[in-house]
């Protein structure tokens, strides 16, 4: 019995031997196969090992009814599959990573720039540049702000498409063996190329993440010394602004003494050249947009006036011929002309310009504008603008290369005096009759006072104040002048092309270019205006403050009852609207419509007319809509609106609608044009105008006739030149003689309508006797013209044919 036992026993432990040895074999083999595959061993592997490994798929001890058919199996692979595709499209940057990269770079690069330049202290203190650094540094921190918006929502994305990686390893087909026998080599091909593509997918991520965690980290460091150097510059403007109104020194009188704090003392002075140089320096390759477009527009008005050159030599060489187009600049110097407009453009983009740079820009203004004044005006005025002129040179020179030492004081108010002797000189030689003389005259005396004003400050000792004074005073008055130059070159520009577009037309006779002037006029003179109104605040550093009160009080939320709006919503929606008529008027005035004559237009001009008159309706509408775009109404309000304006409609506006509606209809059906001839509700006449709610009518007697389209369109209409502009013309009469011959009387009768211009020689005139005795007979005589010249026509004929039968001695009556 104990022999059996130990038999037992021995075959045991030999059966037992035998299998450790195939699980050690197996586990050998699957650890050479990892090695192989050169994958690293990371603890997701290691998961992925025991999820992909032979024996906890084929031959995982799972109940029937859990396992899935092969079908299903590598169903569930491609689904797989798939989504890591997905994850990786998600977490791949591609060029996002390196375009973030190169705007923080920028963004760094630009901080260090404005660190720079604002070191040091400068012996005169330069609140307009402050102003140009805090607004460009204002502006670097809102695109760092953009940026790390754009960061956070890669980053939102990213770990997103991480965490759906994860969520991948949870998925039953890596838990569940199929059902049928099959070709597993094959399978686990398929589940060994998802595992490394799970694998690459998630080092992908994992670089991503880093990347955009590094990025995050910049942005951070870029806001962070944004907000110091914002904080930086506010304290240093509120401490500038202090200054400013104190004494920086002694009065005139007596010996200098510097008010300056010992801690400024201390400090190494820097250059005022050597601070400009810097400013313009950076706020040129800040301003590289502005530049490119100035230079765009340049060139556009450069081969705009190279295609009108042959007619602007005409209009000089015949100025009597074209006395009516009232030009003078264009047709004087006209490079210079141009120069000037785009000088006076730029201006917009340069509010924030350094000192030195708005002083070079406005000198390249003068130096046109004097070229202009000394060929155009009389010569006591060109002496006063000269002078003006070559004391803001000297004023500009002064307060940049020299230190205000007591000479350079003394100086300034040689300089000041001799601005205020000449700015009184040149209002006495301003004549009533210059264009906008009395703005000028306003502008004038409020640039003597802030010349004053300077003289005080720097008897006083105030010289960073005098020096703002004096410049601001002596550039107000400057451009002053210069402004009134700028909008009438406007219209010129705007009446040369008016006359290019009518002698393209055929159209040669004159035109009242008076209420072209009138409608042009008030705009031009607004933004002119403005600009001088803008750049006077900003030479007196109250450009900033200003802009950002004015932004703030037009930017308030309001609430009248359950509405809530903003004026600057309420002003866009009037000054888009208002634009939207002015340019629709612009539109024709360019093709040539000056709006008060339809004489003489041919059929290719009466076409072009219908046309314009099609491109203003949709300038028209299209500005509305962008008017109401632009106020930002909600909605919701904006239906209401238009339910209330349809109450309105079906009570009592039906007539108001009718003539808009009717008057499209007229402008698209085409059925009579500008400049035709046509005859409705017992009126005769030109069309003179096509509107949206009325036409008009311009009869022979001189009278417009102004006619609702809702009328026009309910009514029969005549229209004498819809085809063509023939009329036939009749003429009735009888002779009177012996012997009268049909055959004389004939002949006399085509020979004279022959003899007649403007009798249409391709229609024979047709002679019809309406009672013939033996020495009388009563004749109807039909011949064609034009609808413009049928009774001129008839006449003449009257005339003629009256001698004509005289000399035959044939009694005409």
């Amino acid at each position: 019995m104990r022999q059996r036992w130990i038999v037992v026993c021995l075959l045991a432990c030999w059966w037992n031997g035998l299998f450790a040895q195939r699980d050690a074999g197996s586990r050998s083999s699957s650890g050479a196969q990892s090695a192989n595959s050169g994958l690293p061993a990371d603890t997701t592997r290691m998961r992925f090992d025991r999820s992909f490994g032979r024996r906890s798929i084929y031959e995982q001890v799972l109940p029937i009814g859990e396992k899935l058919a092969l079908s299903d199996f590598i169903l569930r692979i491609e689904r797989i599959d798939d989504q890591i595709n997905s994850i990786a499209d998600s977490t791949r940057l591609r060029f996002e990573v390196v375009g973030l990269s190169r705007r923080i770079d920028k963004i760094t690069q630009d901080i260090n720039l404005i660190r720079q330049n604002t070191r040091g202290r400068t012996p005169s203190l330069n609140m307009k540049n402050l102003f140009l650094y805090q607004n460009l540094a204002f502006e670097l921190d809102q695109e760092n702000a953009r940026l790390q918006m754009r960061t956070t929502a890669l980053y939102d994305r990213v770990y997103r498409a991480k965490v759906n990686l994860k969520a991948v390893l949870s998925d039953t087909v890596f838990k569940r063996p199929y059902t049928n026998k099959g070709p597993q080599n094959e399978l686990d091909f398929k589940l060994l190329r998802l595992k490394r593509k799970w694998t690459r997918t998630d080092s992908l991520t994992r670089v991503s993440i880093d990347s955009l965690n590094s990025i995050k980290i910049r942005i951070a460091d870029n806001s962070m010394n944004l907000s110091s150097m914002l904080n930086m510059m506010e304290f240093r403007l509120d401490r500038a602004g202090q200054q400013l109104v104190g004494p920086e020194t002694s009065v005139i009188w007596r010996k200098a003494v510097s008010r300056l704090s010992p801690v400024e003392s201390g400090r190494k002075p820097v250059p005022i050249l050597t601070g400009e140089q810097k400013a313009i320096g950076y706020y040129l390759r800040h301003t590289k947009g502005e530049r490119v477009a100035i230079l765009v527009l340049a060139g556009l008005l450069l081969l705009w006036l190279y295609g009108k050159r042959n007619l602007l030599k005409r209009i000089a060489g015949q100025r009597d011929q074209f006395a009516f187009l009232h030009m003078r600049y264009l047709t004087t110097h006209p490079i210079l002309a141009l120069l000037l407009v785009v000088l006076c453009v730029m201006l917009f983009f340069d509010v924030y310009a350094p000192s030195s740079f708005s002083a070079v820009e406005h000198l390249l203004i003068l130096a046109p504008a004097s070229v202009l004044f000394c060929k155009l005006e009389e010569r006591r005025f060109s002496r006063c603008w000269i002078g003006l002129g070559l004391l803001f040179l000297a004023l500009f020179i002064t307060q940049l290369a020299l230190e205000p030492s007591l000479a350079v004081r003394i100086g300034l108010l040689i300089l000041y005096a001799a601005t205020l002797w000449l700015a009184i000189r040149f209002l006495r030689a301003l004549k009533q009759w210059r264009p906008k003389a009395e703005w000028i005259k306003v502008a004038v005396r409020i640039g003597i006072v802030l010349v004053g004003l300077a003289m005080v400050c720097n008897i006083f000792g105030r010289i960073t104040l005098s020096g703002i004074l004096g410049f601001a005073g002596l550039y107000a008055m400057t451009q002053a002048m210069v402004l009134p130059v700028f909008f009438a070159i406007v219209i010129e520009l705007i009446v040369l092309q008016m006359q290019s577009s009518r002698m393209k037309q055929g159209i040669h006779h004159s035109f009242e270019i008076a209420p072209v002037i009138k409608k042009i006029n008030t705009p031009l003179f607004l933004i002119a205006a403005l600009l001088w109104v803008i750049m006077l605040a900003a030479n007196l550093n109250l450009y900033h403050v200003l802009y950002h009160q004015l932004v703030q009080f037009l930017t308030i939320t309001r609430t009248i009852g359950s509405i809530s709006y903003k004026l600057i919503s309420v002003l866009w929606l009037f000054a888009v609207i208002w634009l939207a008529h002015i340019l629709q008027w612009l539109v024709s005035f360019f093709f040539g419509d000056p709006g008060n004559d339809a004489d003489d237009l041919s059929p290719l001009a009466k076409k072009q007319q219908s046309r314009l008159l099609i491109l203003r309706l949709l300038v028209l509408t299209g500005g509305y809509l962008l008017a109401v775009a632009a106020s930002g109404l909600p909605l919701d309000k904006l239906t209401i609106l238009l339910g209330a304006l349809g109450i309105g409609v079906g009570m009592g506006l039906q007539n108001v609608v009718n003539n808009f509606v009717s008057g499209i209809i007229l402008i698209f059906e085409g059925a009579f044009q500008i400049g035709d001839q046509i005859e409705i509700s017992g009126q005769e006449g030109k069309v003179k105008e096509i509107g949206l709610r009325a036409s008009t009518l311009s009869t022979a007697d001189g009278a417009d006739v102004i006619i609702p389209n809702g009328s026009i369109l309910s009514q029969n209409i005549v229209n004498w030149t819809y085809s063509n502009d023939d009329k036939r013309v009749l003429i009735h009469f009888a002779l009177s003689g012996k012997a009268l011959d049909a055959d004389l009387i004939n002949e006399v009768i085509h020979t004279t309508l022959a003899a007649i211009p403007q009798v249409a020689a391709k229609r024979k005139p047709v002679i019809l006797y309406k009672r013939v005795t033996q020495d009388s007979c009563w004749l109807t005589v039909r011949f064609w013209s034009t609808v413009h010249q049928a009774d001129a026509v008839k006449s003449e004929a009257m005339l003629r044919l009256s001698a004509a039968f005289t000399a035959h001695k044939i009694e005409f009556k």
